[in-house]
C-alpha cells in the first residue's frame, strides 16, 4: 500500500467523511422529523438528491486504483445501503406530500411500518382542520344552541396585491439585469414573494405578516443580481447557460406549499390567540440545525447567503420585544429553510448552484 500515490488516500478520506456527514444529516433528519410529529417533503427530496450524488461518488471510490480489496468490500456495502435508503426515500417524500393535504395522517408511522388509526378531516381554506370521529356524528344539538362563527385567519386568492410595491420593483430589477445575468434564481424569489402577497386577512398582525418576509426576500433576490459573489456567478452563468426566467409546475408548487404552510404556522397569531412562543422558537431553531447545504459539488457561498437570513430571522425571533414579531420571524426561519429545502430538490437550481461551483 506504501506504493498507492497518497493522493488516493486523501481522496478516499474525504469519500468517507462525507459518509460520515451524510450519515449525522439522516440522523438529524429521523429525530427532529419525531420530535416535531412530522416530515417535510422538500427536506426529503433534497436528502434525496444528496444521497443520490453520495452515492456515485462512491460508486467511484470502489473502482479507484490501489484500494486494498477489503476496502473495496466495505465500500461496495455502504453503496448497496445508501442504494436502499434511496429507495425509500421517494416513497416517504410521496407520504409527506399526501400529509402535508391530510394533516391528520400519520407520518412518521411509515418509518416503523405501523399503522395510524383511520380519521377523517376536513380542511377548511384558511388551514384549520377539523376531525371527525364516529362520535361526533351522533352528537345532536342542544334546543336553541348558537352557532359559533370561527373567525377567519386568512385566505388566498388568484392574483397579488403588491401593497408594499415590492413586487414591481424587484420584478423590473430583475428585467434590468437578464441582459447579462442568468435569472432563474432570483426568478425562484421573486415568486416566493408574488406567493406572499396572494393571502389575505383582516388580523391587525397582517401587515407584519406579509412585508417581513417579503423585505428578507427583496434583499435576497438583490443581492444575488449586485452583489459579490452572486452578481459574478450569476453573469458567468449566462455565458454557459440558456436564460431561463421562468418556473416549471414542480418548482411553483414547492413555493406555493412553503408559503402555504408559512400563514399555516401564524394562524394563532392572525387569529389574535395565544401562541407559544419558546416552542415556536425551538421549532425555527430545529429548522435551522436542519438547513440544507446540499453535496459537495454546490456552490456554497450563495447557499451561505440564505443561511445567514436564517441565522438573521432567527436571532430576530430571539430577540424581538413584541410576541408576535417573534412568531413571525420564527415562521420566516422555517419558511427559507424549508424554501432552501425546495430549491435543493429540484434539479434546475441544483444544476445551476453546481455549474457555478469553480
Amino acid at each position: 500500500m506504501s506504493e498507492d500515490p497518497p493522493f488516493h488516500y486523501e481522496d478516499l478520506i474525504d469519500r468517507l467523511l462525507l459518509i460520515v456527514t451524510l450519515n449525522s444529516t439522516l440522523i438529524h433528519f429521523l429525530l427532529s422529523s419525531q420530535v416535531e410529529g412530522n416530515i417535510d417533503p422538500d427536506r426529503v427530496d433534497s436528502l434525496t438528491q444528496g444521497l443520490l450524488r453520495t452515492r456515485k461518488w462512491m460508486e467511484e471510490a470502489t473502482t479507484m486504483k490501489g484500494v486494498p480489496p477489503s476496502t473495496q468490500n466495505i465500500l461496495s456495502l455502504i453503496v448497496k445501503r445508501l442504494s436502499q435508503v434511496e429507495s425509500l426515500l421517494p416513497k416517504l417524500s410521496d407520504k409527506a406530500k399526501q400529509a402535508e393535504k391530510n394533516p391528520a395522517q400519520e407520518i412518521l408511522s411509515f418509518l416503523d411500518g405501523s399503522k395510524s388509526p383511520a380519521r377523517t378531516t376536513d380542511t377548511t381554506q384558511s388551514g384549520d382542520t377539523a376531525t371527525i370521529t364516529p362520535d361526533d356524528s351522533e352528537l345532536v344539538p342542544l334546543v336553541g344552541e348558537t352557532e359559533t362563527k370561527t373567525l377567519e385567519a386568512y385566505r388566498k386568492v388568484d392574483v397579488e396585491d403588491d401593497q408594499f410595491g415590492l413586487i414591481g420593483q424587484t420584478q423590473r430589477q430583475i428585467q434590468q439585469y437578464s441582459a447579462r445575468c442568468h435569472v432563474l434564481l432570483p426568478t425562484w424569489w421573486l415568486e416566493v414573494l408574488r406567493e406572499l402577497h396572494r393571502y389575505r386577512s383582516d388580523s391587525p398582525y397582517f401587515g407584519d405578516v406579509v412585508e417581513l418576509p417579503a423585505r428578507v426576500v427583496v434583499k435576497i433576490t438583490k443581492g444575488l443580481l449586485t452583489e459579490a459573489p452572486g452578481a459574478r456567478l450569476l453573469q458567468d452563468l449566462m455565458k454557459n447557460r440558456q436564460q431561463e426566467n421562468y418556473l416549471n409546475g414542480s418548482e411553483q408548487e414547492r413555493i406555493e406549499r412553503a408559503v402555504s404552510k408559512y400563514f399555516l404556522g401564524l394562524e394563532g397569531i392572525l387569529k389574535e390567540q395565544d401562541v407559544d412562543v419558546k416552542e415556536k422558537i425551538l421549532e425555527a431553531q430545529t429548522a435551522f440545525d436542519g438547513f440544507g447545504w446540499g453535496g459537495p459539488e454546490l456552490e456554497k457561498r450563495l447557499i451561505k447567503r440564505i443561511n445567514q437570513e436564517c441565522e438573521e430571522a432567527l436571532q430576530s425571533a430571539e430577540s424581538a420585544s413584541d410576541r408576535a414579531r417573534q412568531v413571525i420571524y420564527a415562521e420566516i426561519t422555517k419558511m427559507l429553510c424549508k424554501l432552501q429545502h425546495a430549491m435543493l430538490a429540484e434539479p434546475r437550481p441544483r444544476e445551476i448552484l453546481a455549474q457555478m461551483k469553480p
